[in-house]
């Protein structure tokens, strides 16, 4: 487990501001083309690990700022499918890096796939489709 006095910004993150993430999982914190936040207890379950529906929110939004990058930051967009795969619990503490690449790119859809990681370990593998709206 990471050292819970862990300092990202003494690491190069920078706090995201606005996040756009519900303010039960700010900060969001971003490292050129990673996403990252701190674990802490209040998002852990009742067996201590940190909640799935905590873990799912921070990869929908990380992919989705990775899918906005992509396509010039100027369209909205929506998520019409995530699938996730749970590899490894998640402890308060931690600090957990999204990253991920598109796989796919059409006119009005784009495909990714990335990951969660708490240092070397891999905690969450996930793929998704990201809807092209129009033009914020």
């Amino acid at each position: 487990m990471q050292n819970p006095d862990f300092d990202p910004a003494a690491h190069g993150w920078n706090i995201v501001t606005p996040s756009g993430l519900p303010e039960t999982a700010n900060p969001l914190w971003q490292r050129g083309a990673e996403y990252g936040f701190q674990a802490r207890s209040d998002h852990a379950n009742g067996r201590g690990v940190i909640h799935g529906g905590i873990l799912a929110t921070f990869m929908d939004h990380s992919l989705g700022l990775m899918v906005r990058a992509a396509t010039g930051g100027g369209m909205n967009l929506a998520t019409i499918q995530l699938d996730l795969h749970y590899l490894a619990a998640a402890m308060p503490g931690m600090f957990l890096v999204g990253s991920g690449e598109i796989t796919r790119q059409t006119r009005s859809v784009v495909f990714v796939r990335g990951t969660l990681r708490a240092g070397d370990t891999a905690v969450i593998a996930a793929t998704g489709i990201w809807k092209l709206l129009a033009p914020r």
